[in-house]
């Protein structure tokens, strides 16, 4: 069974709500399958050993209603809804932003202020809008590089379905005008 096949069976159907655990029950075939896949990008190998190096834990969570990620210093979630299925390749993109983002707490500048109460509310959602296209940009990236290296196109189609096909054209033609592509 190839990876995006793995990937996709671990994430149909993440578990009913009354399991009684956010940890999704499948986390480890997703994680090994998704990391498999960000493996095959510079990138998100770059990502992968920072994570090792660092101890970043890595987990898929089951929640109410959306599909998406959050990061801290020392562990990186992606989340499905419970009882519904998750696209395989959002899966990889979203782990490829989790780890970014704990990634960003070593990089000055990209620090998360630690509150907003007690930041200027200005250098505040600077900071986190300087996190935010950091992390896009990143996961642009991570999508060039594997749609590029294993021929993927269904990274490039999920990406598109989260709203970013225009940027990620724009970083195509950018390494076509660079002579990289």
């Amino acid at each position: 069974m190839d990876l995006l096949s793995k990937l996709n069976k671990g994430l149909r159907f993440g578990g009913g709500a009354s399991s009684g655990t956010l940890i999704h029950e499948n986390e480890q075939a997703i994680l090994d399958a998704a990391t498999q896949l960000l493996n095959n990008s510079a990138t998100g190998a770059q990502l992968l050993n920072f994570a090792a190096q660092n101890g970043i834990k890595m987990h898929v969570l089951r929640n109410k209603t959306d599909i998406g990620y959050v990061a801290a210093e020392s562990m990186a979630y992606i989340s499905t809804p419970a009882g519904q299925s998750m696209p395989g390749m959002r899966a990889v993109i979203h782990l490829a932003g989790a780890l970014r983002r704990a990634q960003q707490e070593t990089i000055p500048g990209l620090k998360t202020p630690k509150s907003a109460l007690f930041t200027p509310k200005d250098q505040y959602v600077t900071t986190m809008l300087a996190k935010d296209k950091d992390v896009l940009m990143t996961q642009t990236v991570v999508v060039y590089e594997i749609s590029k290296v294993n021929g993927l196109s269904e990274i490039v189609d999920e990406f598109a379905a989260m709203g970013y096909l225009s940027l990620y054209k724009a970083h195509q033609e950018d390494m076509k005008s660079q002579g990289l592509e």
